[in-house]
């Protein structure tokens, strides 16, 4: 349950409202948080920019969602696994690295080319970045792609512990 006292019906200008409107969209991925985090929009718009650079660290997006995923389950929040889910299927991910993701048995018994990108999550999230998985994810994504990786894993554990501090507890 929501710490917050009531819906946040903040006042917004015009471009505000139209972030607000954008991020707690029911597709956005985060609508419950967003809303929350627009108690404080000045919060609320810093991270809606961050938000929308998701699109932009030349990630593919089934592998965002696979790394979103594998947040949500490290961090064993809900809400950002109930958000997660149906777009990391829209978005290809399979239904056997979401099963692996949600059993935690993942990366084991998913190819290498699915299993490195919740291996190098779960590395970040446990603070232990190995230097070869650092290399492994290097190969295939190069120093962008595995900076990009760490942001993605990084803004999902901030929104999960967001989610946590909230009370949110269902997307």
């Amino acid at each position: 349950m929501s710490r917050l006292s009531t819906s946040p019906q903040p006042k917004l200008s015009p471009a505000a409202q139209t972030v607000y409107d954008t991020v707690t969209a029911a597709n956005s991925g985060l609508p419950s948080t967003f809303q929350s985090l627009f108690t404080n929009p000045p919060v609320g718009l810093g991270l809606a920019n961050l938000h929308s650079m998701m699109s932009q660290t030349g990630l593919e997006t089934w592998v965002t969602y696979t790394v979103a995923l594998t947040v949500a389950k490290e961090r064993e929040n809900q809400a950002l696994w109930d958000s997660m889910e149906p777009l990391a299927l829209e978005a290809g991910v399979s239904d056997v690295v979401i099963a692996g993701i949600a059993a935690g048995t993942g990366p084991r018994g998913l190819l290498p080319k699915e299993g490195i990108w919740v291996h190098f999550a779960q590395e970040v999230l446990r603070g232990k970045m190995r230097d070869s998985t650092w290399q492994a994810t290097n190969h295939l994504a190069g120093d962008e792609g595995a900076v990009a990786l760490a942001f993605t894993t990084c803004y999902y554990d901030m929104m999960a512990r967001l989610n946590n501090a909230i009370g949110l507890e269902t997307a």
